[in-house]
């Protein structure tokens, strides 16, 4: 392997003269620099990043931690924040919790020992009270998507998961569905954000349109496909016959219209559907599923350019940044046949 003494004696200069032209030092003569340029491309030199990383207490590493890197939200947010990261100079570490806490502290660690500048966590991949323990005045700079921590000094970057839920249940009020119920996300943890706010917006729907809130029209899901088909089984067995449904992610929304197909239904016509987040798939699948579509681009976006402008000693104030839903309406609600 190519070191920065061969360098040296290969252009003829010191080994400090050699280390300032790699690290583009400014008082280098350009004939000296020249010759170093030459000894690199010549001997294929690559400096270790790490080590020059650790003397200069900066490694231009982005840690990011998702949830489920199955789960056909997340890429357009990894996406995003990996085009923003380059755009900047910094590449990205991708690592996969997998849904367990346990995988989370571990690949959390990781990328503390990695020395990464900052780390990015999609959902609660890391418990709020395990996360405190690493916080002292050398953490990383941590920027949390779609879950807030209320931790002083993380930035958070959510959508506003209340609106969104009302907004769903809303709809299908408008639409003339009395009886509307709710798949939600795990209901178990204070700080998930997501889970909480789209349920509170579905109450608030309900509350609006003088419509009692009946427990027995809400099902705790785990956004996955199958949590979704497990909940409405539940429902479709019930003896209050629910008409119309919010799925609190489009994973479980499709996963509920396979559990109706099965039961000899028809979506909309004897249960209508909404999800949220509005995958790719979403609009593919028949009918199409009317859902509340999140921005994820400008998600991945706000946080990767939230987290760079801080480390450049630019902080973006407030450090929570609240995005807006957008309902995109399609076959799977029952619109098109009223």
């Amino acid at each position: 392997m190519t070191t920065l003494k061969d360098i040296a004696k290969r252009s003829g200069v010191s080994l400090g003269t050699a280390s300032a032209v790699i690290n583009t030092r400014s008082w280098v003569k350009e004939e000296r620099r020249r010759k170093v340029l030459q000894a690199v491309e010549e001997l294929g030199y690559k400096p270790n990043q790490i080590a020059r990383g650790l003397r200069l207490q900066k490694t231009n590493i982005i840690g990011l931690i998702v949830p489920d890197i199955t789960n056909p939200f997340f890429p357009m947010v990894l996406r995003s924040i990996d085009d923003i990261a380059r755009q900047h100079g910094y590449m990205v570490i991708l690592c996969d919790s997998q849904e367990d806490y346990k995988t989370g502290i571990e690949v959390f660690n990781v990328l503390l020992e990695k020395r990464v500048d900052g780390i990015i966590l999609i959902g609660g991949i890391v418990p709020r009270k395990e996360l405190v323990k690493y916080l002292t005045d050398k953490h990383p700079f941590i920027v949390v998507i779609e879950r807030d921590y209320n931790i002083p000094g993380i930035a958070t970057v959510i959508v506003d998961a209340v609106k969104g839920g009302y907004s769903a249940t809303k709809h299908l009020l408008d639409l003339g569905y009395s009886k509307v119920g709710i798949i939600t996300g795990p209901m178990d943890d204070d700080y998930i954000q997501g889970s909480f706010g789209r349920f509170d917006g579905y109450k608030l729907a309900l509350q609006e349109n003088n419509i009692s809130f009946n427990s027995s029209l809400v099902k705790q899901g785990d956004f996955t496909f199958k949590g979704g088909y497990k909940a409405m089984q539940q429902f479709i067995k019930d003896t209050l016959p629910v008409q119309a449904v919010f799925a609190s992610n489009d994973l479980m929304a499709i996963g509920a219209m396979e559990a109706i197909r099965e039961h000899g239904l028809r979506v909309p016509e004897d249960i209508a559907l909404v999800g949220y987040d509005d995958i790719f798939e979403a609009s593919y699948i028949s009918p199409a599923l009317t859902s509340v579509r999140l921005p994820k681009e400008q998600l991945g976006k706000t946080a990767a350019e939230t987290l760079i402008n801080h480390l450049r000693g630019k902080p973006d104030l407030p450090l929570k940044k609240v995005l807006q839903t957008e309902l995109i309406i399609r076959q799977s609600c029952g619109a098109y046949l009223k």
